[in-house]
């Protein structure tokens, strides 16, 4: 959700994520099917939290060779519903989450991980990603909180 407002396509089509109707872990089977029916490297943006309830699906991009960059935007929050409850002046209750080690994960499960704490790694990262055969996942840090003033 939060990447509709910061991110500009080329093309139609080119960005597909979640209504926002309570849709989670939907962002990294959308760039499998991307990748698979574009032949084309594909780039998924995707919360941790989402991700968590999609891991074994790295298997699938491993087992399918799939060039798709998995930027996984950790925040140890389930950040949406964070911030739906702050507006509606509702305690904080059952939307923190542990810190997986995701580049560790990645590289488990056949594919490149970093963790990514920088602009410099970020960018450096993303460039070989797309020449890189297989999976790559990039676990960038961000702040909590991070869709205040977003919508």
């Amino acid at each position: 959700m939060l990447l509709s407002q910061l991110w500009d396509c080329d093309g139609p089509r080119r960005l597909l994520q979640s209504s926002g109707l309570c849709t989670m872990g939907c962002a990294l089977p959308l760039a499998t099917g991307a990748a698979l029916g574009s032949g084309r490297p594909t780039l998924c943006f995707v919360g941790d939290a989402g991700l968590e309830m999609v891991l074994g699906e790295l298997a699938t991009l491993r087992d399918l060779h799939l060039p798709v960059i998995v930027v996984v935007l950790v925040d140890r929050a389930l950040g949406l519903i964070a911030l739906k409850q702050r507006q509606l002046g509702l305690p904080r209750a059952g939307v923190d989450i542990g810190e997986t080690d995701f580049a560790a994960v990645a590289r488990a499960m056949g594919g490149h991980g970093v963790t990514v704490e920088d602009r410099a790694t970020l960018v450096r990262e993303a460039e070989a990603a797309f020449r890189r055969d297989g999976f790559t996942l990039l676990a960038c840090r961000i702040e909590a909180g991070s869709y205040e003033g977003a919508f």
